[in-house]
């Protein structure tokens, strides 16, 4: 075994404290986690449909913990609407809420801009603001932020 494997497979056993490695079939290491309780459970999330979780998902390096996502409450996605209007107070619009969407500043004939912030990110971040600043000045669009912060930090992979 070189360093690189065995450095992750020690960081493997320091984070999850139990492994059991096996030298499986053509001496391809294999790691148990035994812990897991998900493997083989479904979970469903309403609209968005069922998932389960097996070991095509696992990988060593890239995908050593499978979970389910978080609930949508967890989540609570959120799409904040700014326009020429509102280049301020964003206007909060609420996915199945029709009404959210016809009392807003958001004018359908206009096109419409999404901010999406990254991992470990929230809307908040400057590049966020400054972004829906510069879009709005450039022209008369509907800036859509989505915060995602409440699902944005480990284990969302």
């Amino acid at each position: 075994m070189s360093r690189g494997p065995a450095i992750v497979l020690a960081m493997t056993v320091g984070l999850c404290h139990c492994v059991v490695l096996d030298l499986g079939r053509n001496n391809r290491l294999e790691v148990n986690l035994p812990w897991l309780p998900f493997e083989g459970e479904t979970r469903c999330y309403d609209e968005l449909g069922c998932l389960n979780i097996t070991r095509d998902w696992y990988h060593l390096i890239y995908r050593p913990f499978n979970v389910f996502p978080l609930p949508r409450e967890v989540i609570d996605t959120r799409f904040v609407l700014y326009t020429r209007k509102n280049p301020v107070e964003g206007q909060t619009l609420k996915a199945g809420v029709d009404r959210t969407i016809q009392k807003s500043n958001f004018d359908a004939k206009k096109q419409t801009k999404l901010i999406v912030h990254g991992f470990i990110d929230t809307p908040l971040s400057n590049w966020v603001k400054e972004m829906r600043r510069e879009l709005l000045k450039h022209s008369d669009w509907n800036v859509v932020v989505v915060d995602w912060a409440g699902g944005s930090l480990p284990l969302y992979t």
